[in-house]
C-alpha cells in the first residue's frame, strides 16, 4: 500500500465524516450520481519517431458522493469510486525475452496496449440546480488518483502477452463542464503511464503521458 494510496483512503475517510456533519446544512438537496465517460485518448511521448496510430480511447464508469458546502446544494465537494479502461494504439514495439522486455520504436508497425484502473475522484463542484429543478449547468474539477493493473500488449504481429512496465500508481487532473446529462470533460495524467524501469535499448527513458478528451454523462 503506497502513501498516495493511504492519502487518498484517508480523503474517503474524511469526506464520509464531512457527509454526516452537511447532513445538517442540506438534508433536502444532495446529487449523488453515477457516471460514465467516453474519450479519445492522446499519448504525448518524450521519444523521436514515436507515432500514435489508430483510435486510442478511454472509458469510465463510477459513482460520486455528493458533499453540500451551502445550504442551496450549489457549491459542493464530491468524492468518488470508479473503474476505467485503457486502449492506446501507436508504434511503440514490447519484445518480450527469457528475463526482460525490450522496448523500439517500429515506423509502420500498429500495437496495442491496454490497462485497467481504479478511480477515486475528488472534486470541487459548481452548479445552478435547486431540488425541483433537473436542467441545469454545471462545472466539476479536481484530481482523481488511479490504481493501475492488467497491462496487456498485442503487437502488430504476435500474440497478446501481459507485461509489469505500467506505472502502478498515478494522478490525474480533470475538468468537466456542461447542461444537464451532456457534458465535455478534460483529464490529464501527471506522469508518465511507465514506471522508470521502462527504457529504449540505448538507455533513454520512456515517458509517455496520456490526457483524454470526450464527453462524460451524470446519471442521478
Amino acid at each position: 500500500m503506497t502513501i498516495r494510496l493511504l492519502f487518498f483512503v484517508g480523503i474517503l475517510f474524511m469526506g464520509c465524516q464531512v457527509v454526516a456533519q452537511t447532513d445538517s446544512i442540506s438534508t433536502k438537496y444532495r446529487e449523488d450520481q453515477f457516471y460514465i465517460s467516453f474519450a479519445l485518448l492522446l499519448q504525448q511521448e518524450n521519444i523521436s519517431g514515436f507515432k500514435q496510430n489508430g483510435f486510442s480511447n478511454n472509458f469510465q464508469v463510477g459513482f460520486v458522493r455528493d458533499i453540500p458546502l451551502n445550504s442551496k446544494g450549489t457549491v459542493n465537494m464530491g468524492l468518488g469510486l470508479g473503474y476505467a479502461y485503457n486502449r492506446l494504439f501507436s508504434n511503440l514495439k514490447l519484445e518480450k525475452e527469457a528475463i526482460n522486455t525490450l522496448f523500439s520504436i517500429e515506423k509502420n508497425e500498429k500495437n496495442l496496449q491496454t490497462y485497467s484502473s481504479l478511480v477515486v475522484p475528488l472534486s470541487f463542484r459548481y452548479r445552478t440546480s435547486t431540488p425541483d429543478r433537473t436542467d441545469f449547468w454545471r462545472i466539476y474539477g479536481g484530481i482523481k488518483y488511479k490504481l493501475n493493473f492488467n497491462a496487456k500488449y498485442t503487437p502488430f504481429y504476435g500474440n497478446e502477452f501481459k507485461y509489469d512496465f505500467i506505472r502502478k500508481n498515478n494522478t490525474a487532473v480533470f475538468l468537466s463542464m456542461g447542461y444537464n446529462t451532456w457534458n465535455l470533460f478534460f483529464e490529464y495524467d501527471l506522469n508518465s503511464i511507465y514506471s522508470s524501469s521502462a527504457q529504449l535499448a540505448d538507455g533513454i527513458s520512456i515517458k509517455l503521458h496520456t490526457y483524454q478528451l470526450g464527453l462524460i454523462f451524470y446519471i442521478l
